[in-house]
């Protein structure tokens, strides 16, 4: 067959994206992994086959010595864009928290706000130390969503505490660098209270130190648990986020619902968030290979279709190993495992 002008030797039963790889031709995918059944949902590794002019889905569509693809085509370039940008139609798009986004050395703030809510000291000490204490006027504070719901999380005390800071340093001037990948408008701007609180463990207002209270780790874990976890927990590993940057997909190319922001897990670590997941099924397919009785399912159809455990049963019941294989082979944030 031909690719890209190229003679490619195919095998019997070869796709026409393992053709490619073969000849060492690169297609962009979402929905595929190597050793998982073809899906072809996502519409990211169409191809032309210019002798018809059909799109196709290179990994689902079976090679043949008749076929001539283009990868790069207007056609196939502007139909995996619109597959993008249909995708970001009805994502979060927070890849960045805006309180990291705003501090000065560029501290994970969710991260440590999350090991410190789960008293995992050791390592929260390890990552607060990785970055500077610069921050006197708490830029990250002035940008924390949770300020107007009952306070905005102590960040940089947390920060000074695990650092082993004493004091508060004199503020530096300048921001970090912007990440090299894409960004988003955050959907969650904006959402009802509710459903933003709902994302937090501690929903109350803050409780204020007394006058020369010291502040602990007790406290630490407190505000820690106040914070909204926004951003993406895979921001620098989200093969949404490359394949928008590569495309230039756009996110405001289509408007509509979006689905709402909830989480879910099993309370040891692993994590869903729903409206992150793009229902690659790729969760589904390997536990699937993994021969899992209890699994990650599709559940719903059409707008309502969703990951979810089997009905009746919770994220709890499915087997650690397999939550942890689903969360690796994730492409997106929507899985996290411990």
């Amino acid at each position: 067959m031909t690719i890209n002008g190229t003679t490619v030797s195919i095998s019997p039963g070869m796709t026409v994206y393992e053709a490619a790889r073969v000849a060492g031709i690169t297609i962009p995918t979402l929905c595929h992994r190597d050793g998982l059944h073809p899906s072809g949902g996502c519409g990211v590794c169409t191809v032309e086959e210019t002798a018809t002019g059909r799109l196709l889905p290179s990994c689902a569509s079976r090679a043949n010595d008749a076929m001539c693809i283009e990868i790069n085509s207007e056609r196939a370039r502007a139909h995996r864009k619109a597959a993008l940008e249909l995708l970001l139609s009805n994502h979060p798009a927070d890849c960045e928290a805006p309180c990291q986004m705003a501090c000065p050395s560029g501290l994970p703030v969710p991260e440590l706000m999350r090991l410190a809510a789960d008293a995992q000291w050791e390592a929260a000490e390890t990552l607060a130390q990785q970055y500077p204490v610069n921050c006197g006027h708490a830029p990250c504070e002035k940008a924390c969503r949770r300020k107007p719901l009952g306070g905005a999380v102590s960040i940089c005390a947390i920060h000074r505490l695990l650092a082993g800071v004493k004091e508060t340093p004199a503020p530096t001037e300048g921001k970090r660098p912007h990440p090299s990948k894409a960004q988003f408008r955050s959907r969650m701007t904006g959402l009802p209270e509710a459903e933003l609180l709902s994302l937090a463990r501690e929903k109350g207002t803050r409780a204020e130190l007394t006058e020369g209270e010291a502040f602990t780790r007790q406290h630490a874990m407190y505000e820690g648990a106040r914070c909204l976890q926004c951003g993406c927990q895979k921001a620098d590993d989200c093969r949404l986020r490359d394949l928008c940057t590569e495309a230039g997909a756009r996110q405001a190319a289509f408007a509509g619902e979006r689905s709402a922001v909830v989480r879910d897990g099993n309370g040891q670590g692993f994590v869903f968030d729903a409206s992150r997941c793009v229902l690659c099924g790729i969760c589904v397919r390997t536990a699937a290979t993994m021969g899992a009785s209890v699994a990650p399912t599709f559940r719903g159809r059409g707008f309502d279709a969703r990951i979810a455990p089997p009905l009746g049963r919770t994220w709890g019941d499915v087997a650690p190993e397999v939550l942890a294989a689903c969360a690796a082979s994730c492409p997106t944030g929507a899985m996290i495992g411990e």
